[in-house]
């Protein structure tokens, strides 16, 4: 339709650990700050009249290839979208955002972090479940430790300490802002993933060389990002009668390998054991799990009234699996559910995602082929060998919980630490 998906995005690695918050609170703030030449609210009408939009945000790619080695690349990307004839426009609007925001302007930093902070505290109540079972996973992920330290649980407290104190920290924050800014907005650190027809590359590259003279020159010291993850098993506390269980753990630490029949365990769980046993029969409003290429599994409770009774569940998946038996009509039926998630219609803009996706995990061609078979070739016997994947999962012992006080104390001997939102 004429419509071209720029996605710039700058490389982590040399950012240290310590700065990972800052970063956090940096991806926030871009975009809804002064800029040398726009007020917020200019910057934001100019972008919506000129363009689809511009936001902000930090993703990452976990290297599938090198698995045991736990590789991953972590990212901060700007991604617009525009008809060909607003590309140029859309380039200016991002090499603004990026390179002339008035992080100095503590005033509206201090609403920003106010507006985070309320924010993340929401998400955790109200999608606990992604919050709880991210912060079990980190700990023995360095990928998951990343994310937390970004848009968790770890990066919500240091939000809320920086804005409790405020002016004594304020001058220090907007100096590691800007000096953030020129150590990850460097020409050398970019790379673009462009969607369009062929017609939507010309005039491609002159833009593109324009946005990287724009960004910084100057030689910076970069520091390697070492992550360091520690069992916690965490229980936090809140005012919800509600409870968000989460236990995880990597299959492949524990010589478990990865298979694509794992997609229709997926399915099976969410449509039968788990949906009967912690929805149906205890109450909560639903059930996930998942199972990832580099051996993370997870399982999770959403907004569930028990606790114990969850995690004993849990433990009986494995037991489930050892004797699971249907007809083969309802094989199918699972096989073609898992298919149906697999093979969605894709948009322009997912189609460029999906791809960039695939090239930055180091998926290649042969992998989905090959996975795609074990789903479609998959019997009742695949499945039933999936319990020693749950079973490693279950070996990890990572738990956390965000819930209700009285739950927590009841259970108090499952955790390590407790502590109260």
């Amino acid at each position: 339709n004429g419509i071209g998906y720029v996605n710039v995005m700058f490389d982590l690695s040399g950012v240290s650990a310590e700065e990972l918050a800052d970063v956090g609170i940096l991806q926030s703030v871009l975009g809804i700050i002064d800029t040398e030449n726009y007020e917020y609210s200019e910057l934001f009408n100019e972008i919506n009249v000129n363009t689809g939009g511009i936001g902000t945000s930090l993703e990452l790619y976990n290297n599938v290839t090198r698995v045991k080695e736990k590789e991953f690349k972590a990212t901060f990307e700007i991604k617009g979208k525009a008809l060909y004839s607003q590309l140029e426009k859309t380039f200016a609007m991002m090499a603004e955002i990026l390179t002339a925001s008035k992080l100095d302007d503590t005033k509206r930093i201090r609403e920003i972090l106010a507006m985070l902070k309320s924010r993340l505290l929401m998400k955790f109540q109200s999608s606990g479940h992604t919050t709880a079972a991210l912060r079990a996973l980190s700990y023995a992920s360095p990928s998951a430790k990343f994310k937390d330290m970004t848009s968790g649980i770890d990066f919500y407290k240091r939000v809320a300490y920086i804005e409790e104190h405020f002016d004594e920290e304020k001058e220090a924050l907007s100096q590691r802002l800007y000096a953030l800014t020129k150590k990850i907005f460097r020409p050398d650190n970019m790379m673009i993933s462009y969607t369009a027809a062929r017609e939507g590359l010309e005039g491609m590259e002159p833009r593109i060389a324009e946005l990287a003279g724009k960004l910084n020159h100057e030689n910076v010291t970069e520091t390697p990002c070492i992550i360091h993850c520690e069992k916690k098993n965490e229980g936090f506390k809140t005012a919800s009668k509600v409870q968000y269980v989460a236990r995880t753990g990597n299959f492949i630490d524990r010589g478990v390998e990865y298979t694509g029949a794992l997609q229709i365990l997926k399915v099976i769980l969410s449509y039968d054991y788990l949906w009967q046993n912690i929805r149906v029969k205890g109450g909560a409003y639903g059930c996930m799990s998942g199972f990832s290429r580099t051996g993370e599994g997870y399982f999770v409770s959403y907004r569930d009234p028990n606790l114990e009774r969850t995690m004993e569940v849990y433990e009986g998946i494995a037991d489930y699996l050892r004797n699971f038996t249907v007809s083969d009509r309802d094989m199918n039926k699972y096989i073609i559910g898992t298919m149906s998630n697999i093979d969605q219609p894709m948009t322009p803009s997912a189609k460029g995602d999906r791809s960039f996706n695939l090239y930055m995990n180091k998926v290649s061609a042969e992998t989905i082929k090959k996975e795609r078979l074990q789903i479609l070739e998959a019997g009742q016997e695949d499945i039933r060998k999936l319990a020693d994947v749950v079973e490693a999962v279950m070996k990890a012992g990572q738990i956390c919980v965000i819930g209700s006080e009285e739950k927590i104390e009841e259970a108090k001997d499952m955790f390590k630490n407790v502590t109260t939102f």
